[in-house]
C-alpha cells in the first residue's frame, strides 16, 4: 500500500484520479448560492473554515459546535453539502447513515463529507459504511477542502444500494466480494445544479428525490435477490455436509428478515403483488427455521427455489428504474491503481487548521500494509 509521504496515509485510487482530471471550478458569482452546513467542535479549525470559505463567496454558510443545533437547522432545511467532524457527537455516522437511507431529511442526496482522525481506524471504516461522499484525514487545510469539493462536485461517483447501504461505489473492478450485478445510479445533486447555474425550484428538487428515490428502492430489491442466494447456498450446503448448527438455525431467520424487508421495500414502490409472494416465501422458510434439525425434503426443495422464485417475481420492476440508473454491464467501478505514480508532495505543517488529506476507500481498509 502506498502512502503519503509524512502521514502514513494510503494515497488512494481517488487521489490519483483527481491529478488525471481536467480541474472544473465554481463561478464566483454562484457561490453565494450555495448552502453549506459545517459541524465542528474546534473552534480554530471551524473560524479557519468559515472565514476563508466566505472570503471565497460562499456567503450561505452556517457552522455548528452542537450536533443538536445542527440537527434541528436540517429539520427545516436541507444544505447542499454538509461537512462534518467525526468527533462532533457520537450520533455523526448514523445521522449520515439516515440521511443516505432516508430516514431523517428531506433530500437523502446531499453531498456529504466526513473529517476523520487519523488514529481512529473504527471511525474511518464508520465513515466509509455511512454513506458519505469524501473522506477526508485530519487536519485538513482549508484551501485543499475547497479543492476537494469542487473535485466531487463535477465527478460526483454513483451511487450503490445493497440491503444495508446507501451511498456511492466504493470497490474496485477486481474486488471479489462485491457482486457484479449492483447497478449504479447517478443521484440528486443540487450542489451541481446550483454551480451550473440551473434555476430549480423546492418543488421541482423534491420531484427530483422522489424519482431517484424509487430507483433507490428498486436496486435494493436486486440486493435482496443477491443476499437471499448467498444464504440459501451456505444454508444448503449445511444440509448436504450434515453439518446442522445453531448457525445454520440463524441464518434461516435471516432469510426470513431479509424476504419481510423486501416485502415492505415492494409495498413501498407499488408493487402489493410481489408483496405478498415476498412475505409467504418468508412464513414457508420461519416454518423451516421451526424444526431446522428435521428438516423435510419438500421444506428443502422450497429453499432450493427461493432465490429463482423472487426473481421471477420481481421482474416487473425493472421498468421502474428511471434513466438515472446504471445498468450492470455499463456501470463503471473505481479505476485500479495507476503504474507507478508520482509521489505526493509532503503535507503543510499542522497547525491546528491545516494538514494533509486523504481519501479512503474500502479496498484500503481491507489490505496489510
Amino acid at each position: 500500500m502506498e502512502l503519503i509521504r509524512g502521514t502514513g496515509c494510503p494515497l488512494t485510487t481517488i487521489q490519483r484520479v483527481m491529478s488525471n482530471q481536467t480541474r472544473q471550478t465554481f463561478d464566483k458569482d454562484r457561490k453565494g448560492e450555495i448552502d453549506i452546513f459545517l459541524g465542528e467542535p474546534n473552534e480554530q479549525v471551524r473560524e479557519s473554515m468559515r472565514a476563508m470559505m466566505r472570503g471565497e463567496g460562499f456567503r450561505r454558510m452556517r457552522t455548528f459546535m452542537r450536533f443538536e443545533d445542527m440537527v434541528a437547522a436540517m429539520n427545516e432545511g436541507m444544505p447542499d453539502l454538509l461537512i462534518l467532524a467525526d468527533d462532533m457527537h457520537q450520533n455523526v455516522f448514523q445521522l449520515i447513515r439516515d440521511i443516505r437511507h432516508f430516514r431523517f431529511g428531506r433530500n437523502p442526496f446531499i453531498m456529504v463529507t466526513l473529517m476523520v482522525a487519523p488514529e481512529n481506524e473504527a471511525n474511518l471504516k464508520k465513515a466509509l459504511m455511512s454513506g458519505a461522499d469524501d473522506v477526508l484525514i485530519k487536519p485538513v487545510a482549508p484551501g485543499r477542502m475547497l479543492e476537494r469539493i469542487q473535485f466531487f462536485t463535477f465527478n460526483r461517483v454513483p451511487f450503490i444500494v445493497t440491503t444495508d447501504y446507501v451511498g456511492p461505489e466504493r470497490r474496485r473492478a477486481n474486488s471479489a466480494d462485491r457482486p457484479s450485478k449492483i447497478r449504479q445510479i447517478n443521484v440528486v445533486n443540487t450542489l451541481k445544479d446550483k454551480v451550473e447555474g440551473k434555476r430549480v425550484t423546492t418543488a421541482e428538487i423534491q420531484r427530483s428525490v422522489e424519482r431517484c428515490q424509487m430507483d433507490v428502492m428498486t436496486a435494493r430489491l436486486d440486493s435482496h435477490g443477491l443476499k437471499l442466494g448467498y444464504i440459501c447456498n451456505q444454508i444448503l450446503k449445511a444440509y448436504e455436509e450434515k453439518k446442522i448448527t445453531k448457525e445454520t438455525h440463524d441464518q434461516l431467520l435471516v432469510l426470513v428478515s431479509v424476504l419481510e424487508d423486501a416485502g415492505s421495500t415492494s409495498r413501498l414502490i407499488g408493487e402489493p403483488e410481489l408483496a405478498v409472494i415476498c412475505n409467504n416465501l418468508a412464513r414457508q422458510v420461519e416454518e423451516l427455521a421451526e424444526s431446522y434439525e428435521t428438516a423435510t425434503t419438500e421444506m428443502l426443495g422450497t429453499l432450493r427455489k427461493l432465490t429463482r422464485a423472487f426473481d421471477l417475481a420481481k421482474q416487473s420492476t425493472e421498468k421502474k428504474f428511471s434513466a438515472n440508473v446504471i445498468p450492470p454491464d455499463q456501470a463503471k467501478p473505481a479505476p485500479p491503481p495507476a503504474a507507478a505514480p508520482p509521489p505526493p508532495p509532503p503535507p503543510p505543517a499542522n497547525d491546528g487548521a491545516k494538514g494533509a488529506d486523504v481519501t479512503i476507500s474500502l479496498d484500503d481498509l481491507t489490505k496489510p500494509a
